[in-house]
């Protein structure tokens, strides 16, 4: 059975809409479907973070996050939902992949997933981190 890799991508600053449909999601900046796309490889997931970038928002302002590891603990978070409610996806490493200002916090949400996973906090297998353009 194929196994196809999950790639977590982290666009930095600015959210990620930039990486999903300026570069590598399904779909293009109109919203038509890319003729090459990373989907067609792996799973893709794109979370705009820390919160307040991109799409993303809070509605009490004092849950804004002030660090990279309160954000990388807020992504570990996301994180170990996502792979409780589907055991499947552990069968195949996550990779993290990260542009611009996110290649430096590819590091740091690497070391947080990593803590979770030696803690038995979090089932799944960690691939690497991967960054491009790093700041």
């Amino acid at each position: 059975m194929l196994m196809i890799d999950q790639l977590f991508w982290y666009q930095g600053g600015s959210g990620v809409g930039f990486g999903n449909f300026g570069e590598i999601g399904p779909l293009d900046v109109n919203l038509k479907p890319r003729n090459s796309t990373w989907l067609q490889k792996a799973d893709l997931m794109f979370v705009d973070s820390p919160v307040g970038t991109g799409f993303s928002y809070v509605e009490d302002d004092k849950l804004f996050v002030k660090t990279d590891e309160e954000s990388a603990r807020d992504l570990t978070t996301l994180l170990k939902a996502i792979y409780k409610e589907n055991a499947t996806l552990e069968k195949s490493p996550l990779y993290i992949f990260a542009e611009s200002y996110g290649g430096k916090f590819a590091v740091t949400l690497g070391l947080s997933v990593l803590q979770a996973i030696q803690q038995g906090q979090l089932q799944l297998q960690l691939g690497g981190t991967y960054y491009f353009h790093s700041l």
